[in-house]
């Protein structure tokens, strides 16, 4: 292949070196393709075509690498929503854009595309905070409304009619033969920890006696916590993940995170153990009883407006404490596990 045919593949105002270095190609490539290949020279304006149309989602991965902030699995769910927002955005007309060129008009065609597409609002909600982790990284913090009202975007119904508590018996968890398993499902039910955190649970590093440490690395957001432990089935949990982990995690170490959830998710589905989210929702009622002195208006105690002032007092502080434990730091969540 002459090189002249190689510069005229990169007429469309790019230039050679900037197409290898921001679109994914490498001027090895062409050293190759000079040598080696037999394409007409229209084939190649084509692939470079498609790599320019393509930089927006090449760069919004370049972003996310060199910005590493949250758990492994934020990270993953950002990437993947940047790259959809890139395709999603080359669908809407917006062939020309590049990472640092987001705009107020980009979002709310997202927003609008979103819609369109018949998207709940909590969905819209998730994607809109990688839209403004984009805009932050970018240095346009405040281009993004912080209300999502501004965005017309509406408010989703967080609060459950009932209660959504699960526990599981000692029967129930025999159930699951596999003993790793096992002890990340006690962890979600005794610690109140999302699926994932339990999974991640390293006892070497996480017992510190009178309460457990997360690491920000196991945790949702990256926000490291830390959890009391105050009864008998808390310590001989966690001496039993002592004895069979030691100071490796619950994840076995033939397994890669990605493989061992697959392969536990798969194993739940099969005994019908699907979503054990409630068992957050347990916890949550459970240790507010401990620290209020009451049951919570989902197991069946008085709602928040029939309380005293002192109750009220108590209500606010067993919140707080509640919603801490549970790595939410908002007391307004807790109306999601505890009722109003």
């Amino acid at each position: 292949m002459p090189i002249h045919w190689v510069a005229s593949v990169v007429e469309f105002n790019v230039g050679l070196d900037w197409v290898c270095n921001r679109a994914i190609f490498r001027p090895s490539d062409f050293a190759v393709w000079t040598t080696h290949s037999r394409r007409a020279p229209s084939d190649w304006i084509s692939s470079l075509k498609v790599a320019y149309l393509k930089r927006l989602e090449y760069q919004l991965k370049q972003l996310v690498y060199h910005n590493r902030d949250g758990s492994f699995t934020t990270q993953a769910n950002r990437k993947k929503h940047l790259k959809r927002f890139a395709r999603e955005l080359r669908m809407l007309g917006y062939n020309q854009m590049h990472v640092r060129s987001l705009k107020l008009k980009h979002v709310h065609a997202l927003i609008k595309h979103w819609q369109g597409a018949g998207s709940s609002i909590g969905t819209q909600k998730n994607a809109l905070a990688h839209l403004r982790w984009w805009a932050r990284k970018i240095g346009k913090d405040e281009m993004i409304p912080k209300s999502n009202n501004e965005l017309l975007i509406g408010k989703r119904k967080l609060i459950p009619a009932v209660s959504k508590a699960q526990y599981l018996t000692r029967t129930e968890l025999k159930l699951v033969s596999n003993e790793y398993m096992r002890l990340s499902i006690e962890l979600q039910q005794q610690f109140g920890l999302r699926q994932e955190e339990s999974l991640k649970f390293r006892p070497s590093y996480a017992d510190k006696g009178s309460h457990i440490e997360l690491k920000g690395s196991w945790t949702k957001g990256g926000r490291k916590r830390s959890i009391p432990v105050v009864t008998f089935d808390q310590r001989d949990l966690i001496d039993r993940i002592h004895a069979i982990v030691g100071q490796g995690s619950l994840i076995p170490v033939q397994y890669s995170l990605k493989q061992w959830k697959k392969k536990y998710e798969r194993v739940l589905g099969i005994l019908r153990f699907k979503n054990l989210h409630g068992l957050r929702h347990g916890y949550a009622q459970r240790r507010y009883r401990d620290l209020a002195g009451f049951e919570s208006v989902f197991a069946g105690g008085p709602k928040r407006r029939a309380l005293d002032s002192n109750q009220q007092v108590i209500d606010v502080q067993a919140r707080l404490q509640v919603s801490q434990e549970l790595g939410h730091n908002r007391i307004e969540i807790t109306d999601v596990y505890l009722g109003r």
